[in-house]
């Protein structure tokens, strides 16, 4: 098996605040990569999520360019969390690229505004490609004519506004008074929605975020998109935006997925757009079985973000979804 690098770093996208108001936002990064070299593997410390047999800060391959991947985490998780998902693409001959989203983060402090302003993740995958492709150890070994993106969870929105669907917070608002929802939030920051009247009254990255929410965040250079288990924030996009994509879209659900039910989320969107692939990866499949391992494997089987039906094998969950990403990206 080919051998994984694995590099990180943080930029800074000059053109947005970050929520704080006092410096330019914050892009914390993650790229899995192609290496010949052989030594070194190592479970680099301090990772929540497990990181398995990478290279840290590795060579890359003499392949002139590669395709890239571009990769959204769910709400509040890092891109290490679907790690294994990064280092078998980058086994393959791709470079993946994860964002860290500001505010949205486990890697900084859980801010409302990134758990509110969902639109603002596109930006920051569409600055890094810039970024990463054109400066530093990249420069000029990424190939924009072959790049894909894939999203898991709040991750999906990410990738499907990429791909030219439009957020209106109104159809949000009318499928959450239809079914009766009343959080303010995701269950990692519950009420964040109600931080919105002094946000608007206080922070002006907020106030210039919201009414920006229905922008278009297209992005010519994403060929493909994979979306792994939509989360309730895609049916914030209108229904004819879904029906006019363009791009090939691949979406990986599970049955027993009871944070972003098939019904409400996957199931609607297909049936807004016939072309979209859909697979389901088994009755017992929940959300988090998309999830990497932790690196404290003492968690495992313990804490519900790591606990699976006992008919599920994560590890095959796994195998099977990468090469239904890897089939949609070829």
């Amino acid at each position: 098996m080919a051998m994984c690098g694995y590099r990180s770093g943080v930029i800074r996208d000059t053109s947005r605040s970050n929520w704080q108001n006092d410096a330019k936002r914050p892009i914390a990064w993650s790229a899995w990569y192609p290496t010949q070299d052989t030594s070194g593997v190592e479970e680099p410390s301090g990772q929540f999520f497990e990181l398995g047999d990478v290279i840290r800060d590795a060579t890359l391959t003499t392949k002139q360019k590669f395709p890239a991947v571009l990769m959204s985490h769910g709400t509040g998780g890092t891109a290490e969390s679907i790690g294994w998902l990064a280092r078998t693409l980058a086994c393959e001959g791709y470079v993946v690229i994860g964002a860290n989203h500001h505010g949205n983060s486990g890697l900084e402090p859980y801010l409302a505004e990134g758990f509110l302003c969902w639109w603002e993740r596109a930006t920051d995958l569409s600055v890094l490609l810039t970024s990463i492709g054109t400066k530093g150890f990249f420069a000029s070994r990424l190939d924009f004519d072959q790049v894909s993106a894939v999203g898991f969870s709040l991750g999906c929105h990410t990738v499907m506004a990429l791909s030219g669907a439009q957020t209106l917070l109104d159809e949000f608002d009318a499928w959450r008074s239809a079914n009766n929802i009343t959080e303010g939030g995701p269950k990692e920051f519950p009420d964040a929605a109600d931080s919105i009247p002094d946000l608007v009254e206080t922070s002006k990255a907020f106030r210039q975020s919201w009414a920006q929410h229905g922008g278009d965040f297209t992005d010519s250079r994403i060929k493909s998109v994979v979306a792994i288990a939509p989360a309730p924030p895609v049916r914030a996009f209108t229904p004819q935006s879904i029906a006019q994509l363009q791009l090939p879209l691949t979406i990986l659900t599970g049955s027993a997925d009871h944070e972003a039910p098939s019904e409400h989320c996957a199931d609607w969107l297909v049936k807004q757009n016939k072309d979209i692939q859909r697979y389901d990866l088994g009755s017992d499949v929940g959300h988090y079985t998309f999830l990497e391992y932790p690196s404290d494997k003492s968690l495992v089987g313990k804490v519900g973000i790591f606990s699976d039906h006992e008919n599920v094998d994560r590890r095959e969950v796994h195998k099977q979804a990468a090469k239904i990403v890897l089939q949609a990206f070829a």
